[in-house]
């Protein structure tokens, strides 16, 4: 039984966060626990003819399982990860088009702000930023090319 006021705990969470993506038969050394890439360049077939990985900085197999766990946790078909916050949000920005618009708070990180502000502005994305502390701002600033909140 939960508590009041919380979300009901999922039984299957603690198993899924250890065991899935985790089988040995989808890499080809079939680890039993799979060992952590740091860092590393993959052996070609030929030259620009990769199997899974090409560089480890573009995709390893930590990665992607970490990748395929998250997902799991949390429900949804795929997961990506970024090495910073700053490249999430510039990649989500890159979804977008010539005259979308963001509605974002008002206190987010600088970089992520000067990105929006000096970077996206250019690129025609707008954004709106607001106290996002008060929900009734976020609603009055969606406009109708209003992509991200």
């Amino acid at each position: 039984m939960s508590a009041e006021g919380f979300k009901e705990q999922d039984p299957t969470f603690a198993t899924r966060a250890i065991h899935d993506a985790q089988d040995p038969e989808q890499w080809d050394a079939m680890p039993v626990v799979l060992p952590i890439s740091l860092a590393t360049t993959f052996k070609q077939d030929a030259p620009a003819e990769f199997r899974s990985y090409e560089y480890g900085r573009s995709g390893n197999p930590t990665r992607t399982t970490f990748e395929k766990v998250l997902a799991s946790l949390e429900g949804a078909k795929h997961g990506l990860t970024f090495a910073s916050g700053l490249a999430a949000s510039t990649t989500i920005v890159h979804l977008l088009s010539a005259g979308d618009h963001i509605v974002s708070m008002d206190d987010l990180y600088g970089g992520t702000n000067r990105y929006l502000r000096k970077v996206a502005d250019r690129m025609n994305i707008k954004t709106t930023f607001v106290d996002a502390t008060n929900p009734e701002n976020v609603e009055k600033a969606i406009q109708e090319n209003t992509k991200v909140c």
